[in-house]
């Protein structure tokens, strides 16, 4: 007499099925909350057969829907097994609840937020880069402290005070002129009688000049 051995076929849930095929894709509950638009909770209520987390039934049917077209499962299969599990024969049409669920419009996660900062990082590296560029190429600045223009000096000698950037060639009169580090300089200068007009001339390393006249007058 032959023996024939026969294997115990055992009716799965939803939940189980659900989470074996996510299982075997190797996808995270995170990975398919980005791809489906349905809140993790919600996938992870429908794998352990939650029904009290998940909201009325035709939502969940809904998400239920969206998760075995991402699993590549048969959905009508699916969704008649949930609503015997659950106890509802027939989805009644007129069954609406007074509350919609309002599904984010975009789910914030990890991966979003590296990517958000990334940009952010790039951006302020761009704008430093172009800041840099319009900085190194604009004509320095000069700024005369004093004399002021057109000063009457009862001297025949006067210092020349200003400011220009730094690493500049500053010159007064084709005359070579020392700045510190921080673009400060003073300069005496001597003084004929009458108009004295000195010309003060800043160049970049790029042969961008900024010049700019200081005039006295001088009765000694």
């Amino acid at each position: 007499m032959t023996d024939f051995s026969r294997k115990k076929v055992v009716n799965k849930t939803v939940g189980e099925i659900l989470l074996a095929a996510r299982k075997r894709k190797n996808i995270s509950l995170e990975e398919a909350e980005e791809e489906t638009k349905v809140r993790t909770r919600f996938l992870e209520a429908l794998e352990e057969s939650r029904y009290d987390i998940l909201p009325a039934t035709v939502y969940a049917l809904g998400f239920l829907a969206k998760y075995a077209d991402f699993l590549g499962l048969d959905k009508e299969d699916l969704m008649a097994k949930f609503k015997l599990e659950r106890g509802e024969d027939k989805l009644s049409a007129r069954l609406m609840p007074e509350r919609r669920i309002k599904e984010p419009i975009m789910t914030i996660t990890p991966r979003l937020m590296i990517i958000f900062l990334i940009i952010v990082v790039l951006m302020a590296i761009i704008g430093y880069i172009v800041y840099s560029v319009r900085q190194f190429t604009l004509p320095p600045n000069l700024e005369i402290a004093s004399p002021s223009s057109a000063e009457i000096l009862k001297e025949d000698k006067v210092e020349i005070v200003g400011k220009t950037d730094e690493g500049v060639t500053l010159m007064i009169n084709n005359q070579a002129v020392l700045i510190d580090d921080m673009g400060n300089f003073q300069q005496q200068v001597r003084l004929n009688p009458g108009l004295n007009i000195f010309e003060v001339k800043a160049t970049s390393r790029l042969q961008k000049e900024t010049t700019k006249q200081v005039k006295i007058l001088a009765e000694f």
